[in-house]
């Protein structure tokens, strides 16, 4: 028997996801004509979508979109009342704790009342100030691996905090109308040392702050 027509692996993969293959049969194993071996096959192969299409997997489909709402709650944003959302964007903070130095990535939520940021997995707060603490916020130049980027100094409640994002002044701009006012600050020289330094040991207890910024001042 020939072909009707010749058909290549792509195109007997579509047809198989898009059409399914039943398999219905039953084997027997031989040896030296004695039947050892009885098999009987019935199977379904086909994609997700065309399975649910003929009302099968339903209580596979179910089960799992059950599981992945309820993750998905346990992994939202916690919003307070009477809180919108007004800007979000992806960036990362400079975290400091004992020696360990490093930058932890999450979205930026900036609302109508706090500036904050979350990590989905595992979920976290990371960051959380509220408007009216915000103090300052200054753009500023700084080495990273060997290159030039913006990062962004924010001073809020007598603490600093280091801030990377994709579009400072967008960031900056967004986080000034949400707060009704500039917090456009000059921190140059020994001040954004200072700064930079308090962000870096955020996380440090409160004795080894201060010890560490009376030697700073020293």
């Amino acid at each position: 028997m020939k072909p009707e027509r010749e058909n290549n692996f792509v195109e007997l993969l579509d047809r198989l996801l898009n059409k399914g293959l039943v398999l219905n049969a039953d084997l027997i194993i031989s040896v030296a004509g004695v039947p050892l071996i009885g098999i009987s096959l019935k199977a379904a192969l086909a994609s997700i979508e065309t399975m649910l299409e003929y009302g099968m997997m339903e209580a596979w489909d179910k089960s799992t979109r059950e599981w992945y709402a309820d993750h998905y709650m346990k992994n939202e944003i916690p919003i307070i009342q009477d809180e919108t959302i007004i800007y979000r964007t992806f960036g990362s903070i400079w975290h400091g704790q004992g020696i360990i130095h490093t930058w932890k990535p999450g979205f930026w939520y900036l609302t109508n009342k706090r500036l904050l940021l979350w990590r989905k997995e595992p979920a976290e707060m990371l960051f959380e100030a509220p408007l009216e603490k915000i103090e300052g916020l200054v753009i500023s130049r700084e080495v990273h691996f060997k290159k030039e980027r913006e990062e962004i100094y924010l001073q809020f409640d007598g603490k600093g905090a280091r801030i990377h994002v994709s579009n400072t002044r967008e960031f900056k701009e967004a986080v000034e109308k949400a707060a009704a006012r500039n917090l456009e600050k000059e921190i140059t020289g020994e001040e954004q040392k200072l700064h930079r330094i308090k962000a870096e040991i955020e996380g440090m207890t409160a004795s080894s702050k201060e010890e560490e910024l009376a030697l700073i001042a020293a």
